[in-house]
């Protein structure tokens, strides 16, 4: 600091706002011992119409409109809050503390002292003698929000990396999504990604055993549902059978407040898709107070990307290596201004909002910090020999994905099965007229067969053919080691993945789903726990948790696990009337949870061809017209004709534009063999 010039401590501004009836009390006090010369009032009207105007803007995804040009034209609700807000006595000590900050920025804190004041969307303010520039992006101005608290705050020295804790107890998938938007500072060392919390490692018992633990955080970034019990916030961690009563924030802030005293500094509440944030606003509050020195929250709904996209933005220039890396308050206003600008000025932009316990807004002090690239992880992939083709098949499925199994395995035990099938099929319709040409697909023979002579007679020789166990799948045993909890959709007639399942990860809880021809409603569900049979459900149970148990939807039906036989997907028919959207074969909430794993995270493909029109049409079922997700692959044997097929996308589900598909040229069988290298530790 150069002499003479006024102590960043000393350079803010606070205004107090006090509900009196109609009116808005407004009083201003700010460093260097300056305070308004006089109290002003406004009406409460003139903020609820400012409210009501950003919202409806934020929900539309549009613009707030800048000021009527016309001097006849009313001022619009902004200019009018500006105008109440920023009185003379306001201003004055507002411009005379600015003088004294030459160019450096003049932290502002509004203090909204009742519920109604807090929901207002101050951050959308115009600042004042400005047309354009709202306080929540102001070049010249930091702004937060102010909490009571006699709590002491200092910043922390880092001296490498800042560490993020992600929490998310409905969706396990949020904080993946999220740490795709951070790879740059995660691969530069600025910020380094905690095991996440996610589903049953997400209960109050599992989050508290956590941060008692080393490394500790230096953020706690939750996505989830508030909610108000007894008029306290409380945060929900429901993951057990049972609905778990909510996490209350004053027990949670005493939890935390230790940690405060060390590493933690910030808290980010976010909520996750559908939730009000209503109750996360109020926990905000309640937690800045109590525990945090800084704790950011929304102020209404927001799409969840354009929450994902703002946290990003914020993390960046938060940890980054700029001269304001380590301000709370800077890095939000980047992230407004990023959220302005990539969305053509929305609204949206001003949902998050900074409370702030005391006078300064820097968290992090990086003054000695060294950062450093982190080292990659050891693999013992290394095993395996080198194959570039086959790596990100290998490295993707130690992370969560979505299995789609074909009955095209190209496996020799299964090959013979079907073609002894074929064969039967092929014998009977023979003799003329009914002979079918050579090489007819088996659904078209079944087809055949079961207009020639009837559909039970077609069931009666699919059982007589798989009477008798048919020998191990050593892909499908080694896939069922690897496989990740969730959704997963198999084609196989016969419970090989089930059965692989039950005998190499016993610790999963394992459904399988069967849906019902002519009745999506009420689609057949068994249960498989250590220790226990089979078990018949009328429906998915609320307490399965797709980060921890296994859910396998049986689309072409066929044996049960108990080898009874439930009406098998043979022929064409089948397939065309047996196979359609999943909203029109399960329930609609069944489905949906379905689709969004689906959509959201890679598809691992084994036995799958697109010289099939029954595959084709399952995978249109499946993704409707959204292409794969990024990063899927597709095990094809080398050298087939279909490999071109499946990278430039032919025939796949998604719009006009070709969309292929990463291509893993192997056989099955090699496939199986490389998948008996040992997983990475903590893949799991």
């Amino acid at each position: 600091m150069e002499s003479g010039e006024t102590p960043t401590s000393e350079l803010w501004l606070e205004i107090d706002l006090t509900q009196v009836g109609t009116e808005v009390a407004v009083t201003a006090r700010g460093g260097l011992q300056m305070e308004s010369s006089e109290p002003s009032s406004f009406s409460m009207e003139v903020a609820r119409q400012f409210a009501a105007w950003v919202k409806r803007a934020a929900k539309t995804g549009t613009a707030l409109s800048g000021p009527t040009a016309k001097e006849s034209a009313p001022p619009t609700p902004a200019q009018q809050l500006q105008e109440a807000l920023f009185r003379p006595g306001v201003r004055e000590v507002l411009h005379k503390l600015q003088g004294a900050a030459h160019d450096r920025r003049l932290l502002l804190k509004v203090n909204p002292r009742s519920p109604e004041l807090k929901a207002i969307p101050w951050e959308a303010l115009l600042l004042p003698g400005s047309a354009s520039e709202f306080l929540g992006t102001s070049p010249e101005l930091l702004l937060a929000r102010g909490v009571s608290s006699i709590l002491a705050w200092q910043k922390r020295e880092v001296r490498g990396a800042v560490r993020l804790l992600a929490i998310s107890p409905e969706d396990p998938d949020a904080p993946g999504r999220l740490k795709s938007l951070l790879s740059e500072s995660l691969a530069s060392g600025e910020l380094e990604w905690l095991e996440p919390l996610v589903g049953s490692k997400a209960s109050k018992a599992a989050v508290e055993n956590r941060l008692r633990q080393e490394p500790v955080p230096h953020i706690l970034h939750f996505i989830g549902h508030g909610s108000m019990e007894n008029g306290s916030p409380t945060l929900q961690m429901a993951t057990g059978s049972e609905q778990e009563p909510g996490y209350r924030v004053n027990l949670l802030a005493g939890e935390l407040r230790n940690l405060f005293r060390h590493q933690l500094r910030l808290i980010v509440l976010e909520s996750c898709q559908g939730a009000q944030p209503g109750a996360l606003l109020s926990a905000a509050e309640e937690l800045a107070q109590g525990a945090a020195g800084a704790v950011i929250a929304h102020l209404w709904e927001v799409k969840a990307d354009v929450a994902r996209r703002c946290s990003a933005a914020f993390y960046r220039t938060l940890t980054g290596r700029s001269e304001h890396a380590g301000d709370v308050a800077h890095s939000l206003h980047d992230a407004r201004r990023s959220i302005l600008n990539a969305l053509e000025g929305s609204a949206e932009a001003f949902s998050p909002v900074l409370y702030l316990r005391g006078r300064q807004p820097v968290l992090f002090d990086f003054s000695h910090r060294k950062v450093v690239p982190p080292r990659p992880l050891p693999s013992s992939l290394s095993a395996v020999p080198e194959d570039p083709a086959v790596r990100p098949l290998l490295e993707l499925i130690q992370k969560p994905f979505s299995l789609v199994l074909g009955d095209h395995l190209l496996d020799d035990a299964w090959t013979t099965a079907e073609e002894d099938f074929r064969k039967q099929l092929h014998g009977e319709l023979r003799p003329p007229p009914r002979a079918a040409p050579e090489h007819l697909p088996v659904s078209a023979l079944a087809q055949r067969y079961a207009l020639q002579f009837s559909a039970d007679q077609l069931r009666d020789a699919f059982q007589d053919l798989t009477r008798s166990p048919l020998p191990e799948v050593p892909l499908v045993e080694k896939l069922a080691r690897r496989l990740s909890p969730g959704f997963h959709l198999t084609l196989l007639r016969l419970p090989a993945l089930e059965q692989a399942l039950t005998k190499h990860r016993p610790e999963l809880v394992l459904y399988v789903i069967w849906p019902l021809p002519g009745d999506p409603e009420t689609p057949t569900i068994l249960r498989y726990a250590r220790g226990q049979d089979w078990r018949r459900l009328p429906e998915l149970p609320l307490s399965f948790d797709p980060s921890r148990d296994v859910a396998l939807l049986r689309l072409y039906r066929g044996h049960k696990p108990n080898a009874d036989l439930h009406e098998p997907l043979l022929t064409e028919d089948d397939h065309l009337l047996g196979v359609r959207d999943l909203r029109d074969m399960l329930p609609s909430d069944l489905a949906a949870k379905i689709q969004s794993q689906l959509k959201n995270q890679p598809a691992v493909l084994v036995g799958m061809s697109l010289e099939s029109w029954e595959h084709r049409h399952v995978l249109h079922s499946l993704f409707d017209r959204d292409s794969l997700p990024a990063g899927s692959r597709v095990v094809v044997e080398p050298g087939a004709a279909e490999v071109g097929w499946w990278k430039k996308g032919r025939a796949l589900p998604g719009d006009r534009r070709e969309r292929g598909v990463s291509v893993v040229p192997v056989k099955c069988a090699e496939l199986a063999r490389r998948l008996d290298a040992p997983e990475p530790e903590g893949a799991r």
